[in-house]
Formats: structure tokens, C-alpha cells, sequence
């Protein structure tokens, strides 16, 4: 039993590597060139022996400097104010050990840019990615309830959860938010929410919630009636019907629908820079009004994009594992 084990799993891997090969190939070609280039960044040292002569010896009525990196490249930026009107600057960009003096030119400037950017990019990204994940996810779970509150025959609770449904549906997720963050205290001090993400969670999760509820309604309705009648021969309960013959026939519909809301929800996550969280979108707008430079859109843009793409990538596998239900 033991080898026959084994044997399958080294199929399994052969399968695997002959499945993924080209995708297995790029990556290896990346680690080989991104080693050396890890390994020959040069330090900040390094780029401040760089700097021009004549940039050194300027007089200036205020200095400030910054180092960055990425792993494979660092950058490392000067600025002088000569005086109330001028104000010079320069920029050194360090890449396979050499140093470029990048001032004057508009790409490589670009990518000093990106190396101080993408720090605080990506601790934006991880807020949004956090927030989006922990927000669907919630309401995912809360939806179930409401979606079966809202099927329910007690009268009471399926007017109460198609209330819910209606007003979170029919309002603003940035008003909710608003209300949330500004309006609740007023009304309730008791009810202050101190914490800027768990405002940003608990209104995305309530408004998820309710979209969701609305596509597991409509996954379960979905299912022929015939199978009720049959598990009711059966003398399954409606609980067991549920859990063992409907929702599972539910999983591969119900995937789309919460993977556009898991986008949406991804995209709608800019909002939050009303109550100033740090997230991707917030940082952005930071770094533009610190800097002028317009083209940190193009890097969060691909940030959002990559995000993007990974997690529909995840969500197509989650569809086709389930399909085995349909």
C-alpha cells in the first residue's frame, strides 16, 4: 500500500510539472536573474557616494533625502532648497551594482519613483486585500441566515430580513459608511467605533451580506422542487434536505456571483479614505499630493489589476472543483 501510494504521488507530480511546465520555466528564469540582482543592489552608502560633487557642495536652506528599495533595486533621492524660488534635486537609481544618475531622465526617474512608492503601496494593498477577504467573508456567513430568514414561512423574520436586504441594497455603501463612522456616535455615544477598519469591516460586511443573501435566494430556488418532494419521501427534515441535497448543488452557482462581489467589493474598498484608512487607494492620494507626480495611478492601478487576477485565478479553480455538484 505504502509504494503504491508513492507511485501515485510521483505521477501525480510528473502530471503536475508537464501541466504547468512553461509557467514552471518563467518562474525559474525570474528567480535566476532575480538572485543576482538581489545580491548586487547597492546600498545606500553606495548611492550617496553617487551624487555629483557640485550637488554636494550646494548651500541650502533646507535638506531632506530618502533611501529606498525593492530587493532589486534601491534608489536613493536628494532635494536642496537654494533658495525661496529654487529648489534642486537629484535622483540615483542602483541596479546590478552601478549607479544612475536618473535627474534628467523621465523613465529611469519613473522607476526611482516606483521603488520609494511600492512600500507604501503595498502596505495599502494588504489593508484592502485584508478588508475585502474579512469583509466577503462575513458576509457570506451573515447572508446564509438572511437568505434563509427571508424563505422563511414565520412571518416576522422573513419581513425582517427582506428589510434589511432592502434598505442595505438601496443605499449608498459610501452613506452607510458615512453613518457608520460620523453619525452613529452623535446619535449613540455608546456605539462609537474607535477603530477605522472595523467601521470600514462592519459596513462592508452588512452591505455584502445583503447582495449575497439575494444570490444564495436565488441559488436555492434554483434547484428543482422535484428533489424537496423526493428528500421529503425520503423522510429527510428540512434541515438534512438542505444540508445534504441543496446546498451542495448550490456551491458551483453560487461562486460567480460572490467572485463579483468579492471585486466589487475590492474596487469599493477606495471609499474608505473618507475616514482615512490606509488603504491602497488613500496612499495614493497621499503620495500625489506629496509628490505631484500623477504616475503612482499607473503603479496602483497594476497593484489593483494583479490583485485582480490572482483572486479571479483563485475563484475559476473554486468553480471548476466544484462543477463535480452540477
Amino acid at each position: 500500500m505504502n509504494e503504491e501510494t508513492k507511485e501515485k504521488k510521483s505521477t501525480g507530480f510528473v502530471a503536475f510539472v508537464k501541466k504547468h511546465r512553461v509557467l514552471l520555466i518563467v518562474l525559474a528564469v525570474i528567480i535566476a536573474v532575480c538572485i543576482p540582482l538581489v545580491l548586487t543592489a547597492p546600498d545606500e552608502a553606495t548611492l550617496e557616494s553617487a551624487v555629483p560633487q557640485e550637488f554636494q557642495q550646494l548651500e541650502a536652506r533646507k535638506e531632506s533625502d530618502t533611501f529606498n528599495t525593492i530587493g532589486i533595486m534601491s534608489a536613493y533621492k536628494a532635494q536642496k532648497q537654494v533658495s525661496a524660488a529654487e529648489v534642486q534635486q537629484i535622483t540615483i537609481l542602483g541596479i546590478a551594482g552601478q549607479c544612475i544618475d536618473t535627474t534628467d531622465n523621465v523613465i529611469t526617474t519613473f522607476f526611482v519613483n516606483f521603488v520609494s512608492w511600492l512600500p507604501s503601496l503595498l502596505d495599502g494593498a494588504w489593508i484592502t486585500i485584508a478588508l475585502t477577504i474579512s469583509s466577503v467573508a462575513a458576509g457570506v456567513i451573515l447572508s446564509v441566515f438572511v437568505a434563509l430568514g427571508k424563505m422563511s414561512k414565520f412571518k416576522p423574520l422573513s419581513l425582517f430580513c427582506r428589510a434589511y436586504v432592502f434598505f442595505f441594497r438601496g443605499t449608498p455603501l459610501l452613506m452607510q459608511l458615512y453613518f457608520l463612522w460620523f453619525g452613529l456616535p452623535l446619535l449613540i455615544p455608546a456605539l462609537t467605533i474607535s477603530d477605522r477598519f472595523l467601521a470600514a469591516f462592519i459596513a462592508f460586511s452588512l452591505n455584502s451580506a445583503a447582495y449575497c443573501a439575494e444570490n444564495i435566494r436565488a441559488a436555492i430556488e434554483s434547484i428543482d422542487k422535484g428533489q424537496f418532494e423526493a428528500a421529503k419521501a425520503l423522510g429527510l427534515s428540512y434541515g438534512q434536505t438542505m444540508k445534504k441535497i441543496i446546498i451542495p448543488q448550490t456551491y458551483r452557482r453560487l461562486i460567480p456571483p460572490i467572485a463579483n462581489e468579492f471585486i466589487m467589493v475590492l474596487k469599493d474598498a477606495s471609499l474608505t479614505s473618507i475616514i482615512a484608512l490606509q488603504d491602497l487607494s488613500k496612499i495614493t492620494n497621499s503620495i500625489l499630493t506629496s509628490t505631484g507626480e500623477v504616475s503612482v495611478y499607473i503603479v496602483s492601478m497594476v497593484i489593483y489589476l494583479i490583485i485582480t487576477a490572482v483572486f479571479s485565478k483563485v475563484f475559476g479553480v473554486l468553480e471548476k472543483k466544484f462543477s463535480v455538484y452540477e
